[in-house]
């Protein structure tokens, strides 16, 4: 099999699974959204840190220093 082929099986199976949920234990049904909720969770992280990290929102003269003084009141 080609890997199209078996991207395609698994993406079928998935799509049996999915719409065999409804009538699924309420025990499978939570699983499924905190696994969803975790894949979401997980991909606005990683765009989060793209968009931080790419988009040059903190140039090197912007970043926060710690300053070496002493402070006097």
């Amino acid at each position: 099999m080609s890997s199209s082929q078996d991207i395609m099986s698994l993406l079928q199976n998935v799509w049996t699974k999915l719409q065999a949920l409804p009538q699924d234990h309420p025990l499978t049904q939570a699983a499924f959204s905190i696994i969803v909720l975790f894949f979401l969770t997980f991909l606005t992280m990683i765009v989060a840190g793209c968009v931080y990290g790419c988009c040059g929102c903190c140039s090197p003269g912007t970043k926060n220093r710690v300053s070496t003084e002493t402070w006097e009141p």
